[in-house]
């Protein structure tokens, strides 16, 4: 199944666009499969694609086109964004589950993030989850330096090293990246594929970058809690899969991707 405009925020998200716009975008979308991923210009983000002089838009609608871009984004970079200082504030909160003594109940909310930038990826597409997963670090980021003295108290309180949030923080990152790409190449009729390969994917890349930037040469068994946790985020993936088959009707995706 084609699907058009996946990088541009109206043409692929919107209905009424007309056929050459979506083929631009389907052009610009083709030219980031073959070279890698590109930040284009922001015309294009509102756009999605590169449209002809004569159909460029006024300062104004653009303007309105991505207010009401940042719009859509509110309620989705706030849910990611709780789920993220939930996973940092209860990071020396004993697991309920007991299943190891050094898992806890910080590293058991990390897996929802990936539920979160599925059901971004599955209303909006790949280019509004990109957009949320960035805005969430940036704003926590903006945060933590705002708010040292906050941090540095949960940090005591919850017996959490800097270094172990950091390798989190930069594990879940790049995870939720691959994820966002894989859900986006694999979504279809099979609706279960997208969310349960991504979500899977992305476990094993926050596991693999995660643990030994947290533990490496501490002397800590990390090579045995990587295994632990991959394990756990695997379960998660398979898990989570319920979730969103019940949020699917409440979720559907804009235009241009045939209803997956």
């Amino acid at each position: 199944m084609a699907r058009t405009g996946e990088w541009g925020v109206v043409s692929a998200y919107e209905a009424g666009v007309s056929a050459s716009h979506q083929a631009g975008a389907s052009r610009f979308a083709a030219n980031i499969a073959d070279a890698g991923l590109r930040v284009g210009r922001a015309a294009e983000f509102v756009e999605g694609g590169r449209l002809p002089a004569a159909h460029e838009p006024g300062v104004l609608r653009r303007v309105g086109h991505a207010l009401g871009a940042l719009a859509r984004l509110v309620v989705p970079v706030l849910l990611l964004a709780t789920l993220g200082g939930a996973s940092f504030v209860y990071a020396g909160t004993p697991s309920p589950l007991m299943i190891q003594p050094w898992l806890n109940l910080g590293l058991l909310v990390l897996p929802l993030t990936f539920l979160a930038v599925h059901l971004t990826s599955r209303r909006y597409g790949m280019a509004y989850a990109f957009a949320q997963l960035a805005l969430t670090y940036v704003a926590g980021i903006a945060l933590a330096f705002l708010g040292q003295d906050q941090v540095r108290f949960v940090l005591g309180e919850q017996h959490a090293a800097f270094r172990e949030v950091a390798g989190f923080a930069a594990g879940l990152f790049f995870a939720n990246v691959v994820a966002i790409f894989l859900f986006d190449r694999l979504r279809g009729p099979r609706w279960w594929q997208a969310p349960l390969f991504a979500s899977l994917i992305g476990g094993i890349v926050l596991s693999l970058i995660a643990f030994p930037a947290s533990y490496a040469g501490t002397g800590t068994d990390w090579s045995g809690r990587m295994l632990d946790y991959m394990a756990l985020t695997s379960l998660a993936a398979t898990v989570l899969i319920i979730p969103y088959w019940l949020l699917r009707p409440l979720v559907p995706p804009r235009p241009g991707y045939g209803g997956y």
